[in-house]
C-alpha cells in the first residue's frame, strides 16, 4: 500500500524548529517492508524554509508567532499533499499530530499558549474532506490496524 507520511516522522529536520519527530525504527522497519512510504512536509512544500517561526490557526487563518499571515503557504502545500495523493493512488496518510498542517483530531487553538482544540490542520482537512484516511503517531495501534485489514 502508498502511504503519504509527513516528513518529519521519517527523520527529517523540517519541523518549524529544524528538528524531526521519527517514528521508533521498528515501525518505520515495519512499515518500509511493507508499503510504499511518499515523505511530505506541506509547510516546506508550500514554501517555508526550516527553521520557520512557530505558527498555529486562529479564526480559519493560520498566523505565525510573528504575527504574519501563512495561510497561503500552508493551503499550497495541503493542495500539493493532495495532488501527491491523487496522482499515486495514495489512500491513507501518517500525519504529525497537533501541527497546523498535519494535525488531525487536535491543533493548537492559535494563542501560542499550548491549549489544544478539536480540530484538524490545513493539509489533514484536506486529505479527509477528499476520502484519504488520516492518522497521526498517537494513533500508531489504529493505523497499523487499518494497514492489516486493508485490502489494495
Amino acid at each position: 500500500m502508498k502511504i503519504l507520511v509527513s516528513a518529519c516522522l521519517l527523520g527529517e529536520p523540517v519541523r518549524y524548529d529544524g528538528n524531526h519527530n521519527i517514528l521508533s525504527l521498528d515501525v518505520l522497519k515495519q512499515l518500509k517492508s511493507k508499503h510504499q512510504l511518499f515523505s511530505f512536509c506541506p509547510e516546506i512544500e508550500g514554501g517555508l524554509e526550516t527553521p520557520r517561526i512557530p505558527a498555529e490557526i486562529l479564526n480559519s487563518k493560520v498566523i505565525n508567532q510573528s504575527g504574519e499571515d501563512v495561510t497561503k503557504q500552508f493551503e499550497q502545500g495541503a493542495n500539493k499533499a493532495l495532488t501527491l495523493c491523487q496522482e499515486e493512488n495514495i489512500k491513507v496518510a501518517l500525519l504529525k499530530a497537533k501541527s497546523p498542517s498535519c494535525g488531525s483530531n487536535k491543533i493548537y487553538d492559535g494563542t501560542f499558549s499550548k491549549v489544544l482544540i478539536d480540530e484538524s490542520g490545513i493539509t489533514a482537512k484536506k486529505l479527509l474532506d477528499n476520502g484519504i484516511a488520516v492518522y497521526n503517531e498517537e494513533e500508531l495501534e489504529s493505523f497499523l490496524t487499518f494497514l492489516n485489514d486493508t485490502v489494495e
